[in-house]
């Protein structure tokens, strides 16, 4: 077993895999920022459950934050765990009901997408994972592998990084470590609670026009019961499939 951290030689500000989408550096750090006190401000994430120290102690990043570094292995489990979640699972075709409906769902235009929706790999329309990715909690040696795939410069997923994050994404997407597994934590800013070891992925649909005007507002109602169906299915469908809880949060 290596029992060492990952080195740090690699100068990460030079690459730019294809494939891998990552925040900005100044996003980055308001991934660890704390929430402010003024009414009506939120974080970027939710729960804040990264762990900046953590991190530093597995030689992912420094005081000043999440970097390059960090951001690329991060963004490289996160497209293995959705690629392999997309294998197993029924996803595209829930999200291909949305997509064809008679109801007319509509997509969340990129520009007023929510930070999980923008960076998220499923190629999907209307779903995207909710969950945290804090990888400092992967132990040495599965950092090591993450980091040996990131400097290749390629952004393919190997079956052995798939079976890694198989192994891992349990402990690594839940809420928070210290907390046993049913307790409720908060997902989101729209008042979702899911259990604390869970998978919580996310529906959402655009209600307003090009002008900004709510559409169609006849069909609000049934879109919405639409939905909470859909996510109930996709609830006990997914957690079948991939032998884990998973949570199916509504977005308006």
């Amino acid at each position: 077993m290596n029992n060492s951290t990952p080195n740090q030689e690699t100068n990460f500000f030079e690459l730019n895999i294809k494939g891998l989408k990552i925040p900005d550096l100044s996003t980055a750090k308001q991934l660890t920022a704390k929430l402010s006190n003024e009414p009506g401000t939120v974080g970027l994430v939710m729960p804040m459950n990264y762990d900046l120290q953590l991190a530093i102690k597995q030689g992912l990043c420094d005081e000043d934050g999440f970097g390059k570094k960090y951001l690329y292995m991060q963004s490289l489990y996160r497209k293995a765990f959705e690629g392999w979640l997309l294998e197993s699972t029924n996803l595209k075709d829930f999200d291909s009901q949305l997509k064809s409906s008679d109801l007319s769902f509509a997509p969340i235009p990129e520009d007023q997408q929510s930070f999980y929706q923008f960076y998220s790999t499923l190629d999907l329309h209307f779903i995207y994972l909710c969950s945290n990715i804090p990888i400092e909690r992967l132990n040495a040696d599965d950092l090591t592998l993450l980091q040996s795939k990131v400097e290749s410069g390629k952004a393919d997923i190997s079956p052995e990084l798939t079976e890694m994050v198989k192994r891992t994404f349990s402990d690594v997407l839940m809420a928070y470590p210290g907390k046993g597994d049913d307790v409720l934590c908060g997902y989101g800013y729209g008042g979702d609670i899911s259990p604390n070891r869970s998978v919580v992925l996310e529906i959402n649909n655009y209600n307003f026009d090009e002008k900004g005007n709510f559409r169609d507002v006849s069909n609000n109602a049934a879109r919405e019961e639409f939905m909470e169906k859909l996510a109930e299915d996709m609830k006990n469908t997914l957690s079948e499939q991939i032998g884990h809880r998973v949570i199916v949060q509504v977005g308006y």
